[in-house]
């Protein structure tokens, strides 16, 4: 063989390696394109698959919109167009220019309290439509057991609980002001009740009338005493006489206030004992206090105290009422 055989041999040798490589890249091409072009339908086939979406059911969402709209109603009601008289309502009032201060509780049950000082007196109230188709109000209130007020009112319920409400009461009995004739000439009382409160004039007569406002607190605000507290004394002591026409009981604080239960009135103040001498006081109603001393004195676990100059022998007990006063 020649030698240009033996080149010309070489040389297609040389191309079909080359060839060879070349198909063999382009294979390596065309099945990278064909991997890449699988991963990007595995890709739009995972992006137009039909996700989970969270369903809710019609009649829940209708539920949840009227349980939201009957708290909105209520609430709005509540701060709005509350007409009860329940809760405690403050009158303040100027006798003989002392200011003076007398509040009451109602609760839903017909009961009430009034506090007038530091002296509670407990009772019920009804309210019903007058002749003149008013709201009226009558208040019962005993003390001892005995009629201590039984006395109508107008009443109206004024305000919100945003801007505050007040309790407008007409005096029809006289509660604290009694009514005036409006063709008798005016007098020096009438005047300063004139001058100490609202009136209206009706059927020919004067009716005074009362804004009592909405208060968390209808307590008189104690006044304290300066002076050493007894620790025999602090408890609660039961007067169980056979001969006593009603169990009442004497609780001694250590934190210097008292309170006396009797029958249906609670008596609270502060008070201050030693040596078998105790000083104690009772609000009144401009806020004053006024100091009274009883004398005590121990029998083995019992107590002695002195009232109105009679002995009477009390036991300790755990139960502040010695019966139900009506306050819980």
């Amino acid at each position: 063989m020649s030698q240009d055989e033996l080149l010309e041999q070489d040389n297609n040798e040389t191309l079909s390696a080359e060839d060879i490589a070349e198909g063999s890249s382009e294979n390596a091409d065309t099945a990278a394109v064909s991997e890449s072009a699988a991963e990007a339908s595995d890709i739009s086939d995972e992006a137009a698959a039909p996700k989970p979406k969270l369903r809710i059911q019609v009649p829940v969402i209708i539920a949840a919109a009227i349980l939201l709209v009957t708290i909105l109603c209520f609430g709005c009601w509540g701060i709005f167009f509350n007409k009860s008289l329940k809760g405690s309502w403050a009158l303040n009032f100027t006798v003989s220019d002392r200011e003076c201060s007398v509040a009451f509780d109602f609760e839903n049950d017909g009961s009430c309290a009034m506090y007038y000082g530091g002296t509670v007196y407990n009772g019920t109230y009804t309210e019903s439509d007058s002749d003149n188709g008013r709201q009226k109000l009558n208040v019962k209130l005993t003390s001892y057991g005995q009629k201590f007020i039984n006395t109508d009112f107008y009443y109206d319920l004024i305000g919100n609980s945003i801007s505050g409400r007040q309790l407008v009461l007409t005096d029809l009995d006289g509660f604290i002001f009694p009514p005036d004739k409006t063709d008798e000439a005016s007098t020096e009382e009438s005047d300063a009740k004139k001058k100490a409160a609202d009136f209206i004039e009706e059927d020919g007569m004067r009716y005074y009338v009362y804004t009592l406002d909405s208060v968390s607190d209808p307590e008189a605000k104690l006044v304290p005493l300066d002076g050493a507290i007894d620790e025999k004394l602090v408890g609660i002591w039961l007067d169980k006489r056979q001969d006593s026409r009603y169990d009442s009981t004497f609780s001694f604080n250590a934190d210097g206030t008292y309170q006396i239960t009797y029958r249906d009135i609670v008596y609270k103040g502060c008070y201050a004992a030693k040596d078998g001498s105790c000083v104690f006081n009772i609000v009144q109603v401009d806020g004053t206090a006024q100091n009274n001393t009883l004398d005590y004195s121990f029998e083995d676990d019992k107590l002695v105290v002195t009232v109105n100059d009679v002995p009477v022998t009390l036991e300790r007990t755990d139960n502040i009422y010695a019966f139900d006063t009506g306050i819980k």
